[in-house]
């Protein structure tokens, strides 16, 4: 009974087939190279999408970019030529040194239809225009308003009263419109007091370090002497700009329009591993030999020895 028993369990007991364990791994496998492929495969098509989203977007930036500069370009064009019309028809507007018709025969090349020129049949004298000068231009769609600053002579027209010439300064107003690149006077102009538009509250410019420890009286007069003996005369005195160049950063000249002196004062200033040098100089006018002062902040570093190099420099005291 014992030994049925067995036999019946050993039947049940069915060995499993080495051929079942390959094609369940094959099956892993290859449903680990599908995900795989496919995982590659969806990241290439993200990184394609970015890619041309990237592009897309640098194109619009690049079209965007050339019709800003197209735009620039005709604005800039047209702002120049709209200030030569406006300074032709200043210059007409002043012109009343003639009779009445052909004063308006003249404007009318720079009126619009329906704009009245002045009436100047009784002008006892005329301003003659010394010098004219952009006040202020403010353009809208098609429309600018110009602004102008008129330096003038004024005479009367009675030869015997020759004390009333003098000088004045007003700025004329008015509007132009541009229609095809072709400019009219829309408003009638008018004239306005020049503002004083002139402050001496503003205080000078100074040494924005003043107060802060300086270097060693050694440091400074190597700094001193390098200015003084190299730098300054080359700056100032030369016009050749391979005087300076292998000491200047951004290579500049004055050019020899003033002659240099002497330095009157200098003070130098720690900063990081750059020396900032406040220099005052003396120097004179070439032609005239006024003397004058000029102001100086200089950034330098050491290039061996008791040399430097002039990394930036600005004609102030100040920041």
């Amino acid at each position: 009974m014992t030994n049925q028993v067995k036999e019946n369990q050993e039947k049940k007991k069915i060995p499993e087939i080495p051929a079942q364990h390959s094609y369940k791994a094959f099956r892993i496998m290859l449903w680990l190279v599908i995900v795989v492929v496919f995982v590659i495969a969806l990241m290439a098509v993200i990184r394609q999408a970015r890619t041309i989203a990237r592009e897309r977007a640098l194109e619009t930036q690049v079209q965007t970019m050339s019709s800003q500069v197209r735009k620039l370009k005709e604005e800039s064009k047209q702002t120049g030529n709209i200030d030569v019309f406006g300074r032709y028809f200043v210059q007409a507007y002043y012109d009343t040194n003639q009779s009445g018709d052909d004063y308006k025969k003249s404007l009318s090349k720079y009126l619009a239809s329906g704009v009245e020129a002045p009436t100047i049949d009784n002008a006892k004298g005329t301003k003659t225009p010394a010098s004219v000068m952009m006040w202020s231009q403010d353009t809208q769609d098609k429309t600018t308003k110009l602004a102008y600053l008129v330096n003038y002579n004024y005479a009367s027209k009675d030869k015997k009263d020759n004390k009333d010439k003098t000088n004045g300064a007003e700025i004329i107003h008015f509007e132009v419109v541009n229609k095809n690149s072709k400019y009219s006077v829309v408003s009638v102009p008018y004239t306005q007091y020049v503002p004083n538009f002139k402050s001496t509250n503003a205080k000078k410019a100074t040494n924005n370090l003043d107060g802060k420890e300086q270097v060693s009286a050694t440091i400074k007069e190597n700094v001193q002497n390098w200015l003084d003996k190299t730098f300054l005369p080359k700056y100032i005195d030369s016009s050749d700009i391979t005087d300076v160049q292998y000491i200047m950063k951004n290579p500049a000249l004055l050019g020899g329009s003033q002659k240099y002196k002497d330095i009157n004062e200098v003070d130098v200033y720690k900063d990081g591993n750059y020396l900032i040098a406040k220099v005052t100089v003396d120097v004179e006018d070439a032609k005239t030999q006024i003397d004058s002062t000029q102001e100086m902040t200089l950034e330098l570093r050491k290039d061996g020895g008791n040399k430097f190099y002039v990394e930036n420099l600005k004609h102030t005291l100040g920041k």
